[in-house]
């Protein structure tokens, strides 16, 4: 007989499944009312040749109205593999009986307090076999496209579908309300995150408790061993900057399982291997919305505006790009996806994995630069863990870049914005163009007014886009993408691109940016592509000036 207590836990591991699969695009209604789920008693109530005899999996869920996917809930995180092969059971079960056809197999199990996990099988030829994408396992409840390609493959394996924005904060929030649980300054939780997604990257964590922490820094040391094109005193900072030691991890060893299982919602192993940016959209979620995150003191620039800077100033395999303040490494990942589909040999991937540089001086922030480009598959990058202003570190790229891109801190009295400007600028051979975020009223108020005349007879000026008053929610901080060339004066003659850009495919609703319709970023980027070729602009989002109206 199952105790009350056992029950209530089975019960929060079926809601689980349940929240999970209606994530994943599932109706929960009734397959009678026009849902895909029926539940213990109703599959054979349903289906009455199902051929079950009795037995009661927790759930079944049909496509198209088609029984497919059988589904078994356990109240254990040890009890996963139990509930594998009841799962597996009774679709063997349902497969023999001849009238019906399953072939997915799902099993969850946990508790509240140490998180849920699940796992999906699929019968081939061969028998079970776990269902894979990217030679990964998923690791959460299958969506309708996975079970879909699925079933058409037939071998065991699927296309990962890459999460969306909300799934992304979703297990943001949580991963960061695991973390104050456990009483980890706001400071640290970026290299939890950083050493945990390393870890998993590179094989199976250890969860037990007493083992947990040390199997973590065994998978991140092994990782970052293999970075045999990293230099052995880069490999040791990362190490350094990513091992989870000390009375501060202690407290956290018990929490790691849950943050595991939380990532593993996001099928994180399959996901990083395709051309999505993983850590870059989960930090953008974490550091947005992470209630306190506010404190860790990184600028993020959302991953859309990354890639429209990308596709304004456009990048080719003959370009040099660096970010002198590359935070998490938003930048330099988009620039590498660009330039790699342009990539027509591996004499050419070879060269562009030596076109990619950056700086920042956070130790962690710098480490997860470094982790996000290993993930893009370029373990080479020259990402350096120094300061932009540092002459000696700096010589190295001083004029021999052809893009610049950048999002320097906002409002830092000591180091403002338009020195990194013109950092980033010396950066440039002549000729070499610059796409920046900047405060808006950068090339506007009085306070700039004495840089931007410098600036103007140095390099040329081509664009200012402003943004979206709510881009940075739940910062307040205006912005506007700011392009120039390098080491060419502005003349009188010359015209300047001006945008405005009202709807960048978000909006605020409920606390979040949430994706809406009516997206602006292409109409501009295109209507500025045509003005570099001298084409007139066409939109009633655009307008050019004359140098001679800003020129001193």
């Amino acid at each position: 007989m199952v105790s009350r207590k056992n029950r209530r836990s089975e019960n929060r591991c079926r809601y689980y499944v349940r929240r999970e699969a209606q994530r994943r695009g599932w109706d929960l209604r009734y397959v009678g009312s026009g849902g895909d789920v029926l539940e213990e008693q109703e599959i054979e109530a349903y289906f009455a040749d199902v051929g079950l005899k009795g037995d009661r999996p927790d759930f079944l869920f049909c496509l198209a109205g088609n029984p497919t996917i059988i589904v078994e809930a356990k109240n254990q995180a040890g009890k996963l593999k139990q509930a594998q092969k009841q799962a597996q059971d009774y679709a063997n079960k349902i497969n023999a009986a001849g009238k019906y056809k399953i072939k997915l197999a799902v099993a969850a199990a946990g508790e509240e307090d140490k998180g849920f996990e699940i796992s999906v099988s699929f019968l081939t030829n061969q028998g079970w076999t776990a269902l894979t994408s990217n030679k990964f396992a998923l690791t959460t409840f299958p969506s309708i496209a996975e079970v879909e390609t699925a079933l058409k493959a037939e071998d065991g394996s699927t296309t990962v579908s890459v999460p969306s924005q909300a799934e992304f904060v979703d297990a943001a929030i949580e991963t960061s309300r695991i973390l104050r649980t456990a009483k980890i300054e706001a400071p640290l939780r970026p290299k939890v995150i950083g050493a945990v997604v390393l870890a998993m990257y590179e094989g199976q964590i250890d969860n037990t408790a007493s083992h947990v922490l040390q199997s973590v820094n065994e998978l991140v040391k092994s990782a970052i061993d293999s970075l045999q094109q990293q230099s052995q005193l880069s490999r040791e900072r990362l190490k350094d900057a990513l091992r989870l030691s000390g009375a501060d991890f202690n407290r956290l060893a018990p929490y790691i399982g849950r943050i595991v299982n939380t990532l593993n919602r996001l099928n994180v192993r399959s996901v990083i291997q395709t051309d999505a940016d993983f850590l870059g959209m989960f930090y953008e979620a974490f550091l947005r919305y992470g209630y306190d995150n506010n404190a860790l003191g990184i600028v993020f620039t959302p991953r859309h505006i990354t890639r429209m800077c990308v596709d304004l100033i456009q990048v080719s395999v003959r370009d040099k790009v660096i970010d002198i303040s590359a935070g998490t490494g938003g930048f330099l990942v988009s620039a590498f996806d660009a330039m790699k589909q342009k990539v027509r040999s591996a004499a050419e991937m070879e060269k562009v994995k030596d076109s990619i540089m950056g700086f920042d001086t956070n130790p962690t922030v710098w480490a997860l630069s470094v982790l996000n480009m290993l993930f893009r598959g370029d373990g080479k990058s020259h990402i350096y863990n120094e300061s932009c202003f540092d002459d000696d570190a700096f010589a190295a790229i001083h004029r021999k870049c052809t893009r610049a891109f950048l999002n320097p801190p906002f409002s830092q009295d000591e180091e403002p914005e338009y020195l990194f400007i013109d950092r980033a600028m010396e950066a440039l051979e002549p000729g070499g163009l610059m796409a920046v975020v900047v405060y808006a009223g950068i090339f506007a108020d009085k306070d700039h007014n004495l840089w931007r005349q410098r600036f103007l007879l140095k390099h040329k000026l081509l664009a200012i886009i402003s943004l979206p008053e709510d881009l940075f929610y739940p910062t307040a901080a205006p912005s506007s993408i700011m392009i120039a060339e390098a080491h060419v004066p502005l003349a009188k003659t010359d015209r300047v691109f001006m945008a405005r850009i009202w709807n960048d495919g978000y909006e605020k609703l409920k606390g979040k940016r949430v994706e809406r319709s009516g997206n602006q970023i292409d109409e501009v980027v295109s209507q500025f592509h045509a003005f570099m070729q001298g084409k007139p602009v066409t939109s009633e989002l655009v307008t050019t000036i004359g140098g001679a109206d800003i020129l001193p």
